[in-house]
């Protein structure tokens, strides 16, 4: 994990966090709500789409699996570069850093996601 340099370790380890934590947080709100809920509004806030609550389990799945994909393809390419020690580390950095600012978007959405689940209501900000 920190063959690649100090910060390169920890941003590799809170990739794989934010991999887990939708998981963690399915986990816990998934078995709390009802056989069916909304999951889609319209302007005024009334649900018009339902859909099954073990569908909320497809999200955090998937954050897991591109968190695990982009750290081994990190450590791949980084084993490839023949170059040097320092090109390594940045290209692990690369695909490290891309892969967090995916996980950080896909962990927002899907707390968006279970929190209308929870409510039943849309969040409308404006």
């Amino acid at each position: 994990m920190f063959r690649y340099g100090k910060t390169n370790g920890y941003l590799a380890i809170a990739l794989i966090v934010l991999g887990i934590l939708p998981i963690v947080l399915a986990l816990f709100i998934v078995p709390q709500l009802p056989d069916t809920i909304a999951t889609q509004f319209d302007s005024a806030g009334n649900a018009t789409r339902w859909m099954s609550r073990t569908d909320l389990i497809y999200v955090p799945v998937l954050c897991l699996l591109l968190s695990g994909a982009t750290c081994l393809t990190a450590f791949r390419q980084a084993r490839l570069s023949l170059d040097s020690e320092v090109v390594a580390g940045l290209t692990f950095r690369r695909y490290i850093r891309n892969g967090l600012v995916t996980s950080v978007i896909i962990n927002v959405l899907n707390g968006y996601m279970m929190f209308s689940a929870a409510t039943g209501t849309a969040f409308l900000p404006f």
